[in-house]
């Protein structure tokens, strides 16, 4: 069965049980996941206020259009939960190949160094798709029910989490790439994320006011 699929309470079980996965990959998908749900809520419960009909009409297509942006991020999240653990268990399945011989040791080392580069895409596609949400709150907060300033907070906060939380997964599995240009365009790319989401979150959190 899928992850996305388990109840809360069976999936926190089976992240507190002795399996290495799920693990924080796929816990930092999540993250993404509650982050985008809670501005695409603070979006819906902007929609019916007198307020925001007021708006120009360009203001809220614009707005509409960046809600939407979310709900398919948020699809993506839940889509990466699953594929983070599944990189993981390839990337295991490929350690236990078999290496009595030259043959099959190039044949297991080929399979961990595919496995490796798959266990540093999905994290970063997190950490890409996560900062690329960052980068539109601005425009949402403005515009968006004030009553859910604390909510937008929050989502801000899981979206940081996670492209945090993913980046510690692509840098811990930077090791095992043979290819360490490769590895250091990586590391360059995650880096230039995390530090991005933190100056975004600090001028996000700064325009919530309670």
């Amino acid at each position: 069965m899928k992850l996305v699929n388990l109840t809360v309470k069976e999936f926190i079980d089976t992240l507190a049980s002795d399996s290495p996965a799920p693990g924080g990959g796929s816990v930092s998908a999540l993250a993404g996941a509650n982050g985008a749900g809670l501005i695409i809520m603070s979006g819906e419960l902007s929609f019916q206020k007198k307020k925001f009909k007021n708006l120009d009409e360009d203001i809220k297509k614009a707005f509409k259009e960046d809600i939407n942006i979310f709900k398919k991020a948020k699809t993506d999240f839940l889509r990466y939960i699953d594929d983070d653990t599944q990189a993981f268990n390839k990337l295991m399945d490929a350690y236990r190949m078999p290496k009595s011989n030259d043959e099959d040791k190039e044949k297991r080392h080929q399979a961990i160094q595919l496995a490796t580069i798959e266990t540093i895409r999905v994290p970063l596609k997190v950490c890409q798709l996560g900062i690329k949400l960052m980068r539109r709150v601005s425009q949402i907060m403005p515009y968006a029910n004030k009553n859910t300033i604390s909510d937008q907070g929050v989502g801000v906060m899981m979206i940081h989490n996670a492209i945090h939380g993913s980046a510690m997964n692509v840098l811990i599995n930077l090791s095992g790439m043979k290819d360490q240009r490769l590895a250091a365009e990586y590391r360059a790319t995650v880096e230039n994320i995390k530090k991005e989401s933190d100056d975004l979150r600090e001028i996000l959190l700064d325009n919530i006011e309670l």
